[in-house]
This record gives structure tokens, C-alpha cells and sequence, in this order.
């Protein structure tokens, strides 16, 4: 049973981000689909800083560590939203 959620719930997030990228598909669907990936990262990110907060108020060090790996994945999806997204690609 976990296996098939699993799968289902793969299908769909690769079946958005594709659909998100293909000029076929029109472009009300298209933003719609990169808002709900945009705020799917902008939750889970969230919910990390949250996680960091509450752990830096009770082990530093490890409250530390967690901020930075948050950081860290704040600065790469960004990168790459603006490298899958924004960027105008070459011949197109």
C-alpha cells in the first residue's frame, strides 16, 4: 500500500514539473501548475526554518547546522527556478 502511494504521488510531481515545462500545454495551466511547485518548495522550505528555530533554542549547535542546510536549499531552488523557469533557453 505505501508502494503505491508512493508511485501515485511520484507520477504526479513529475508529471507537474513536466507539464510545467511543455510549450504544448497552455499557459493559464502552465502558471498554475509552477505556483503550486513554487509553493510546494516555499512550504517545505518552511517548515525546515521552522525546525531549525525550534531545535537552535535547544541545542545550538545542531539549531546552527539545520539554518544552514535550510540556507543551503533556499539558494539552490532558487537557482534552479530561475535556471528552469525564467531564463530564456537558447533557440527558443
Amino acid at each position: 500500500m505505501e508502494f503505491l502511494f508512493e508511485l501515485l504521488l511520484e507520477l504526479a510531481a513529475e508529471g507537474t514539473v513536466e507539464l510545467s515545462k511543455s510549450r504544448k500545454v497552455p499557459k493559464p495551466i502552465r502558471w498554475l501548475l509552477i505556483g503550486i511547485i513554487a509553493l510546494f518548495g516555499a512550504a517545505v522550505i518552511g517548515v525546515m526554518l521552522f525546525a531549525s528555530i525550534t531545535a537552535l533554542r535547544d541545542n545550538v549547535l545542531f539549531g546552527i547546522l539545520l539554518l544552514a542546510i535550510t540556507l543551503f536549499v533556499l539558494v539552490m531552488g532558487v537557482i534552479k527556478f530561475r535556471d528552469t523557469y525564467l531564463k530564456k533557453k537558447a533557440g527558443q
